[in-house]
């Protein structure tokens, strides 16, 4: 059995020991496990009896149902956390009043009590797809091109980089549902980015040229520029400007 499975399995039996704790959700790909595998980490919610949430949150033993070698608090209301063979957890503690009006995606449920009202894990504001403004992303992304190669030229190539192989780079692979054709592949609805290798498996050369590195930045600058300019209608005075900081 995957690890990582058998410990969302291990961990849904030892905290039924707790009285206070009422369900055991689980979320990202512990709860589809056709995309689980062993790099995937558990990311979860315990729900807990109105007025007990601190006592979770301040006291994790009921988290080590093996051995934890590390804790984060990197929110108010949960942690990051590695167990000792390298299984990574991310959670977050509610109460059931709480997960009224708490946002999340569908989950599975891996544990409850007889009496937990399983409406409180059915999503109620799960995010709406967004809608890609093209002329934007198009231009936006041209603008992120144009500040990055002039800062790469004055040798901030640090900053350069994350103009052109993060802002632009981000803008541009939103565009590709719009030229290529896309693999049937789960989506994650908040960052756009996961598993764009599944959803454009011909387009994996285009994505690494597109980043180079640090001391590529006028390389994928161009490998970007160059897709915008054989898909959509750019500027042409602007993208004569790009060009020409291209050739600097």
């Amino acid at each position: 059995m995957n690890k990582v499975y058998e410990r969302i399995i291990d961990l849904s039996n030892f905290v039924k020991k707790y009285d206070k704790v009422r369900c055991l959700l689980g979320l990202g790909s512990v709860s589809e496990k056709e995309r689980l595998d062993q790099y995937s980490d558990i990311d979860f919610f315990l729900i807990v009896e109105n007025g007990y949430k601190e006592r979770f949150i301040d006291q994790l033993d009921w988290l080590e149902v093996k051995p934890l070698v590390y804790t984060f608090r990197n929110t108010k209301d949960g942690y990051k956390a590695l167990y000792h063979d390298g299984v990574f957890a991310e959670f977050a503690v509610f109460d059931e009043e709480e997960m009224k009006t708490a946002r999340f995606t569908g989950g599975t449920v891996y544990y409850h009590t007889d009496d937990f009202d399983l409406d409180l894990v059915k999503p109620k504001f799960e995010p709406k797809h967004k809608e890609i403004n093209v002329d934007f992303n198009v231009n936006e992304a041209m603008t992120n091109l144009y500040i990055g190669l002039l800062r790469d030229l004055r040798g901030e190539k640090s900053s350069a980089m994350t103009f052109i192989q993060s802002y632009a780079y981000g803008l541009v692979i939103e565009l590709f549902p719009k030229v290529f054709k896309e693999e049937k592949v789960s989506v994650d609805p908040y960052v756009f980015e996961r598993r764009i290798e599944n959803r454009f498996p011909n387009q994996i050369e285009l994505l690494s040229s597109m980043r180079q590195g640090v001391e590529h930045n006028k390389d994928s600058a161009k490998n970007i520029l160059d897709f915008l300019n054989a898909h959509f209608n750019l500027n042409q005075e602007f993208h004569k400007h790009i060009e020409i900081l291209l050739t600097k």
